[in-house]
């Protein structure tokens, strides 16, 4: 049963597509309607498998590299995967008959909120990731704040809410969940930051050892 985690984890990765295309078929149908609600829902299964394979795999004594990659990845692919498709979404509801390009160019302000995420969530978590490995390499690690550990929570739990909102059609519902999601990416951001003031120190200070022992 070592194996269980796992499958969860690659479950997750394996629902994020559909997920996204469900949220860019409903938004680009209509508000309220069936894939939109199969869209949260499948939404809500897939963040519960951040816990599940978590929980699996301390029960089971499986812990391993690769079901922590796969851990990491789904929920970055998750993530990336739902913002992109809202994001889609919104330019086909608002900009109907329209390509990408011209639907964007034609909407500023969905064109800033999709570049404000994309910079917030995607690009800082890959750039995270690599000054992680690089500080990695010289024998340090980075470990995850509380803060940037809570951040994926919340981004998913504004995720989770704006498409409950989207799915029923209550739009109070819908802005509370945009406003957690807007809460989660600056988390993002200010958590990234200080991944980067900590790889500093430990330079400084590794160069500061350097510099007495010579």
């Amino acid at each position: 049963m070592k194996w269980l985690p796992n499958a969860v984890s690659i479950s997750r990765l394996a629902l994020a597509p559909l997920i996204g295309y469900l949220i860019w078929r409903g938004l680009s149908d209509g508000m309220a309607n069936q894939e939109l609600r199969w869209a949260f829902g499948l939404f809500v299964v897939s963040a519960l498998t951040d816990w599940l394979d978590g929980y699996l795999a301390r029960k089971l004594d499986a812990k391993s590299e690769l079901g922590g990659q796969l851990d990491l990845w789904g929920d970055k692919i998750l993530v990336g995967i739902t913002l992109f498709a809202l994001w889609l979404g919104w330019l086909a509801q608002n900009n109907p008959g329209q390509d990408l390009v011209t639907g964007a160019l034609g909407d500023p302000l969905a064109l800033m909120f999709g570049v404000f995420f994309l910079l917030a969530i995607p690009v800082r978590d890959s750039l995270v990731t690599r000054l992680r490995a690089k500080v990695a390499a010289r024998g340090v690690t980075l470990s995850p704040t509380f803060a940037a550990k809570s951040k994926t929570a919340v981004i998913m739990g504004g995720m989770g809410v704006l498409l409950a909102g989207l799915a029923s059609g209550m739009t109070g519902l819908g802005q509370a969940g945009f406003a957690i999601l807007v809460l989660g990416a600056l988390m993002s951001i200010w958590t990234g930051w200080s991944y980067v003031r900590a790889a500093r120190r430990t330079h400084d200070s590794k160069s500061g050892d350097a510099s007495g022992s010579a």
